[in-house]
């Protein structure tokens, strides 16, 4: 007997070392001003996630990209890190300053307080690496003597809103651009010139129904807009000689990432639906 509970203590005691040495990724407790400050007095950047509780994407990222190992490292070691949910009274205020529009969204600004980095998409953990990477330079981190800027508008390349909802490569060369309207609050106009555009673009996205009609597509857009705020696209199909509408939610770099957001889909929301 005696053996069993030495076994089992031993267990307990092995569980807890093994938690405790658990390396995380540590989001300071503080609000966007205050850690653009503490950015600056440290000389280190400011990494900034707007997510909110129901954000099915959110939750993929805080599931894989945010508990990698290469992440943690860096965001712990050269960033200060917050979280912004936007259905707080501050993160709300936040959302506004900063004009976020889709979920997630991640901002990072250099150790002047400078905006140098707006992402409005899911990343997964080597996609995040590499934007951390190119702005994890010295000279993002020399503190300047003006005051912090507060500015949204002073972003630095802003990413261009592409017809059907994509971002064009931040390390892309292209001049700044005043975003289209907001996917998420397209008229019947708007999709109706979407889905007569060919469509070029690769990545993966969610098809969670396809109807007869335009109107029946554009009535369960509207369902899903009142719970997400994901991009949601409709895209049209001709098959034996009858028009389909398609209607597709997320952006992703790769089928796992768009599985893994299927997936959230079905048990979080029971909304079923495959990869497309």
């Amino acid at each position: 007997m005696k053996k069993v509970i030495l076994f089992i203590l031993t267990i307990v005691v092995s569980s807890k070392f093994v938690a405790a040495n658990e390396v995380v990724l540590h989001f300071s407790d503080i609000t966007l001003d205050a850690a653009r400050k503490k950015a600056s007095a440290e000389g280190k950047l400011l990494f900034v996630d707007f997510h909110a509780k129901w954000c099915t994407p959110c939750k993929w990222m805080e599931q894989t990209t945010f508990k990698d190992e290469d992440i943690i490292s860096t965001l712990n070691s050269d960033f200060v890190s917050i979280k912004v949910d936007i259905d707080d009274i501050t993160g709300y205020e936040s959302k506004k300053s900063f004009d976020v529009k889709y979920l997630p969204t991640m901002l990072i600004f250099n150790a002047q307080g400078q905006l140098i980095e707006r992402i409005e998409e899911t990343l997964s953990p080597r996609m995040l690496k590499s934007v951390l990477d190119k702005h994890n330079i010295l000279e993002n981190k020399i503190v300047g003597e003006h005051a912090l800027n507060t500015s949204p508008s002073d972003l630095a390349n802003p990413a261009e809103v592409t017809p059907d909802n994509t971002q064009a490569n931040p390390s892309d060369n292209a001049s700044p651009v005043t975003p289209q309207r907001d996917p998420m609050l397209m008229s019947p106009e708007d999709y109706r010139t979407y889905f007569n555009t060919p469509q070029t673009q690769s990545s993966y996205k969610v098809q969670v129904g396809v109807f007869s009609t335009y109107d029946a597509a554009s009535n369960h857009v509207e369902k899903l807009k009142e719970i997400f705020l994901e991009p949601i696209t409709v895209i049209s199909e001709m098959r034996d000689g009858e028009a389909l509408f398609k209607v597709r939610m997320g952006q992703f770099a790769s089928y796992d990432e768009a599985e893994s957001f299927r997936v959230i889909l079905q048990n979080d929301f029971k909304i079923p639906g495959i990869v497309q």
